[in-house]
């Protein structure tokens, strides 16, 4: 299951045990005198789930960053590899005269 699959089923586990709890404490009181102390408790609740959400969130935000710059890594890693497999597999040999004069230079890449 990926992350966000995860997330989603978080979010609706925390969503449905808020209100489940909201309903329970409707059906035990049941007067108009309760209702703003259960609006508090169904706020305070999903306020919770909210931050334990973002929480979640955020520790998956920063897991995709990891892997975003191991990534960039391994490319730079795998460039390098790259280059020093064409120098092995395509040598420059660069021969310099005694003399005086300029080097001259024999490509033996093909």
């Amino acid at each position: 299951m990926s992350a966000v699959q995860l997330l989603r089923v978080s979010v609706h586990e925390r969503i449905s045990a808020a209100a489940e709890d909201f309903l329970l404490q409707v059906e035990k009181g049941g007067g108009k005198d309760q209702v703003p102390s259960l609006i508090a408790m169904l706020t305070e609740r999903l306020m919770a789930a909210a931050e334990e959400i973002l929480a979640v969130l955020e520790e998956t935000v920063a897991e995709y960053e990891d892997r975003v710059e191991q990534s960039e890594r391994s490319e730079l890693e795998i460039c390098r590899q790259r280059r020093l497999l064409d120098a092995a597999m395509k040598p420059v040999v660069r021969l310099h005269r005694a003399g005086p004069g300029t080097p001259c230079v024999v490509s033996t890449a093909a």
